[in-house]
């Protein structure tokens, strides 16, 4: 098991209720944090990847299991500032299964979204779920 996995399953609590994934670039077999989240969806990510591969998406969505509830892995390609606003979409979509105080790990690796402080843009406007950041 890679040093990435263990890390991650290690920051997984009962509590997790996704992972809000920021990139600067189409999400691929070589994204940072592919292969640990590929693992932690049971292989779905690949699967997913292999049906798009000639189709441009700015924004994935990933329903997998965690301690046996509900989990999400959203993706979104930040090419500019408003490509920010993509990852409220994933809030909509996992809003059925997200409860109170449900805790969303941020894993940022845009350089685009330097100047905008993700945690606290979140944090206004979905106040009754908490935020940290993800590094792996």
């Amino acid at each position: 098991m890679s040093l990435g996995i263990q890390h991650l399953s290690k920051s997984l609590k009962p509590e997790t209720s996704g992972i809000l994934w920021l990139t600067d670039e189409k999400l691929s077999y070589n994204s940072h944090g592919a292969y640990e989240f590929n693992y932690l969806l049971d292989g779905m990510l690949v699967k997913s990847l292999a049906n798009e591969e000639k189709v441009d998406k700015k924004s994935h969505f990933f329903l997998g299991e965690n301690f046996g509830k509900p989990f999400f892995i959203g993706h979104v390609l930040v090419e500019n500032k408003d490509d920010i606003k993509l990852m409220y979409n994933h809030f909509e979509l996992a809003s059925s299964f997200l409860h109170p105080d449900a805790m969303i790990y941020i894993f940022n690796k845009s350089k685009n979204t330097a100047n905008t402080n993700i945690l606290k843009v979140l944090g206004q406007k979905f106040k009754d779920y908490s935020f940290e950041n993800l590094n792996i």
